[in-house]
């Protein structure tokens, strides 16, 4: 019960508190238009599941890319009032064929089906679907369902949201500096984690490697 407790606490603090007081300060416009109340509404139940799901791990160390995942989950807010100011000062006066509902709209869409995959990959994960990288006494190797695929479904799904969240605000310089951050991190610690696992599962794990792809099937 006091791990539900922390949770609960965590994400009141964090997601109710710390996220909205920086947009009531900062872009408080979005509270009165239609696409971003959707937009903050999703963002909420999705963070707020992932964090009732995410299991804690009694043995979790914080490797370094866990630390930059994090920072960047605090960054959030104000990776948001970059889009918005990006939309507002540079793509409504200067790529105005960008600037239209339609784009916000797939933005959400994508939002929404990002947040899915992430949510699935880490309830089918179950009790190894923890934030850090920590092989578990009596852990498996899982290559079902959506891991029949592809190996690191949960970083495809935060790809796919952060490109829906740039989506809604309708930026484009912004998006594609931060998809590359968050591609170069997820990347990085996607090999730190692959390492640990050919370490524990060995020859297992190499021909699974071989069956699937990273983050998109077929291709990568």
């Amino acid at each position: 019960m006091h791990i539900i407790l922390r949770k609960i606490i965590f994400f009141s603090l964090v997601i109710l508190l710390y996220y909205n007081i920086c947009f009531y300060l900062f872009i408080p416009e979005i509270y009165s238009i239609l696409h971003f109340q959707i937009y903050l509404i999703l963002l909420v139940l999705f963070q707020f599941l992932d964090t009732m799901i995410r299991k804690v791990s009694e043995k979790a160390e914080a490797d370094k890319y866990t630390i930059i995942i994090l920072l960047l989950f605090f960054a959030s807010p104000f990776i948001h009032i970059l889009f918005y100011y990006e939309n507002i000062c540079i793509i409504s006066n200067h790529f105005p064929f960008w600037d239209n509902l339609i784009i916000s709209y797939i933005g959400i869409s994508l939002y929404i089906l990002g947040g899915i995959i992430s949510l699935f990959s880490r309830i089918q994960l179950g009790k190894y679907g923890g934030g850090y990288l920590v092989i578990e006494e009596d852990h498996k190797l899982i290559t079902n369902g959506i891991y029949n695929k592809i190996r690191h479904p949960m970083y495809s799904g935060g790809l796919i949201a952060v490109v829906g969240a740039g989506l809604v605000f309708r930026t484009i310089f912004a998006l594609f500096s931060c998809f590359i951050l968050y591609f170069f991190v997820f990347r990085q610690r996607i090999i730190v984690e692959e390492r640990l696992l050919i370490e524990e599962f060995g020859e297992e794990y190499k021909n699974y490697m071989k069956k699937t792809k990273r983050l998109i099937p077929f291709i990568y």
